[in-house]
């Protein structure tokens, strides 16, 4: 009988023993929750590509004289729009190349950079403009083309003296970098 008393006296402890241990699984379980809420960020080398639509034309391509004859010159404009609708800034260069002889020693003024045609080759106007991005009203300069008595004899030897028709030939062509 005495086992018996003992067993019943021990009951609370038993139980509160099991308890305990429900109680610790209980919270080593929930412990571990905090694991699947976390947010892990890896790198996937993945890009947002922006628009790139940058935009130059030239508004007048005629040949207008204006005639300086106490020195013997010739010149003419062109007008270069600018404009940049992308969604990057963008930096301008030109550059004009020929295709022939007939402008050599003719001067090239952009801005405030003059050159000389003296190889034939090509002539390169660095940086000539930046444009923020959505720039779309634009910007308009001005390529002004000097030539000699020289070089206008040129020209209208190669068409026969016909003023009408007189022309020579360069390409202009403006290339846009993205600025960072």
């Amino acid at each position: 009988m005495r086992t018996e008393s003992r067993s019943k006296s021990n009951m609370p402890l038993q139980l509160a023993a099991v308890l305990l241990c429900l109680t610790l699984f209980s919270v080593y379980f929930v412990s571990g929750l905090y694991a699947r809420y976390t947010y892990k960020e890896t790198n996937n080398n993945s890009a947002v590509v922006a628009e790139f639509s940058p935009l130059a034309s030239f508004v007048n391509d005629t040949w207008v004289f204006d005639t300086d004859t106490s020195v013997g010159t010739y010149s003419f404009e062109y007008q270069i729009k600018l404009s940049n609708p992308s969604e990057v800034d963008v930096e301008c260069e030109l550059e004009i190349s020929f295709p022939d002889d007939m402008l050599n020693g003719a001067v090239f003024t952009f801005g405030d950079s003059v050159k000389e045609n003296s190889d034939g080759t090509s002539i390169r106007f660095g940086n000539i403009a930046v444009l923020s991005a959505g720039d779309t009203t634009g910007i308009t300069e001005i390529l002004r083309i000097t030539i000699d008595q020289d070089c206008y004899n040129r020209i209208m030897s190669s068409h026969n003296g016909q003023t009408s028709s007189l022309s020579a030939h360069f390409d202009a062509d403006i290339s846009f970098t993205q600025v960072d």
